[in-house]
């Protein structure tokens, strides 16, 4: 339920009870002054009653002392006396009849008892009138009637009328008086009832204030603190429909989104920055390759010059020694261009490997990509090497796409480089591997030093072992074998062979 509902709600409550209070004291103090109103004319009535006694009883001893004394003069005392008793017997019906329009119909009795009363007082006076006051004889015959009269029906009956009504007057003022004492404990009554009813509602606002609207709001105020001080993770977990939870649940949604936020950028931020050191490093690795390209460059430059030295030294000499002197046979010209030839075509093969090397490295290598069977390139390879070497084959299907003429060089370079340096035992493996295919070449030579393993494929690189056994070798065999390996997406491993010797494994993808 919304807070102000609830608080509107405790509002009216409070304000019908304020309204029932007032209602409750103006109804008790119209029933106060009512019951003031009845009391008053109760006792107006109980006093005219005992006015109209006292004037009646005092018509009735003239009546008397006149007939038994005989005074024939007191008529105008008696005349008096019955005026006074119309007054009273006007003056009640007044009274009565205020009481009648104050309390209703159920006080109209009264009128017929005072009518009752009026009218025994006129039969009575009547009755007196017929005695004659002569003061002789003749009222000794009367005696008995007049007794009777006096005795029964003046002091008995009609004092018991006049009785009669002043007692219900003295009924009515003790009944207002305790209606009066009624209405007094029930007014206190209420009153506690309405004081105690107004305290639990204030209280009950209270509790209620406190519970949906001080707790809440405090509790608002630590979240927004906290979220302020940088607490991101921190929620109010406001509970409940109001609107207080409404503000509690959209300010955990803003705090949620702003943590999410907030992390989305750290987390940006932590991706940048992995990716500016990834970068650095990478221009790093990219600014040593280029220095190591560049020495590398210098290196070829240096390495070149002194590779083609030798065999253009070859091609001058031999053109020095067939134009110098005296013309020549024949057969010396053709035995001079012979060997020119064969300088020719090593430098154009130097050449050629130096070419393909570089632009392996430079990326710009060029495949003649078609599907091939590995295992008839392998064979291939193996009847071109010319010597009876072992083939171990263990692919079950060879197929793939690459160049098998570059292939093909690749093996060829790893079986010369088994037989310059390895000696006449070799072995050709070929086996499925993980990723694709594998074909090692091994041999049975003295084998490689780890520093030597390291060097083996860079450029014109020669280890002890290739010196002191084969001195034609430029040093470009393994660097264009792996070279090609690379170029068709694998590699070149060198291992020691178990029992000596090494193991050149050329890696292919399937």
């Amino acid at each position: 339920m919304k807070i102000v509902t609830q608080l509107r709600i405790t509002l009216l409550m409070i304000l019908l009870l304020g309204l029932s209070s007032a209602a409750l004291s103006v109804w008790n103090l119209e029933r106060s002054r009512s019951y003031l109103a009845q009391t008053n004319l109760s006792h107006s009535i109980y006093e005219s009653y005992l006015t109209l006694e006292s004037h009646t009883y005092q018509l009735f001893k003239q009546y008397g002392d006149a007939i038994i004394i005989g005074d024939a003069d007191q008529r105008t005392g008696k005349q008096a006396l019955i005026d006074l008793i119309d007054e009273d017997t006007t003056g009640l019906q007044v009274l009565i009849g205020e009481k009648i329009s104050l309390v209703g119909e159920q006080a109209r009795f009264r009128l017929d008892a005072l009518a009752e009363i009026e009218a025994t007082v006129k039969r009575l006076v009547n009755r007196l009138d017929q005695f004659s006051p002569t003061g002789s004889g003749e009222l000794a015959s009367d005696w008995v009637r007049l007794s009777q009269l006096l005795n029964t029906e003046i002091d008995q009956g009609f004092r018991s009328l006049i009785q009669a009504a002043v007692d219900e007057e003295k009924r009515d003022v003790d009944r207002i008086a305790d209606a009066i004492d009624s209405a007094m404990v029930r007014q206190q009554l209420f009153a506690g009832l309405f004081g105690i009813a107004s305290v639990l509602a204030v209280l009950a606002a209270v509790i209620m204030l406190d519970r949906r609207v001080t707790r809440p709001i405090n509790r608002l105020l630590a979240g927004v603190r906290q979220f302020g001080e940088g607490e991101l993770n921190h929620r109010i977990n406001l509970h409940g429909r109001d609107e207080l939870a409404e503000i509690g649940h959209t300010f955990d949604g803003m705090a949620q989104s702003v943590a999410e936020k907030n992390r989305s950028l750290t987390s940006e931020k932590e991706t940048l920055s992995v990716a500016v050191e990834d970068r650095t490093r990478q221009l790093s690795v990219m600014l040593d390759d280029v220095k190591r390209s560049d020495e590398g460059r210098k290196r070829l430059i240096a390495d070149v010059s002194h590779e083609l030295r030798t065999p253009l030294t070859i091609i001058k000499g031999e053109a020095e020694i067939a134009l110098r002197g005296a013309r020549k046979s024949p057969d010396a010209y053709e035995d001079a261009l012979r060997r020119v030839r064969e300088a020719a075509t090593h430098t154009a093969r130097l050449v050629d490997d130096l070419l393909f090397v570089a632009r392996t490295e430079a990326g710009e290598v060029r495949l003649d990509l078609h599907q091939l069977d590995l295992s008839r390139v392998v064979g291939e390879a193996r009847e071109i090497f010319g010597h009876d070497v072992p083939l171990n084959d263990c692919i079950d299907d060879g197929a793939m796409q690459g160049d098998a003429g570059r292939i093909r060089q690749s093996l060829l370079v790893l079986l010369e480089n088994a037989r310059h340096h390895g000696g006449d035992r070799i072995l050709i493996r070929t086996a499925d591997s993980k990723d694709g295919f594998a074909v090692s070449v091994e041999d049975a030579g003295p084998g490689m030093s780890d520093a030597d393993k390291d060097l083996a494929f860079e450029r014109f690189f020669r280890g002890s072992n290739a010196a002191e056994r084969y001195r034609d070798g430029a040093g470009l065999g393994l660097p264009v074998a792996r070279s090609i390996a690379r170029a068709h997406g694998g590699n070149i491993t060198l291992t020691d062979r178990i029992g000596g010797g090494l193991v050149a494994t050329l890696h292919l993808p399937r």
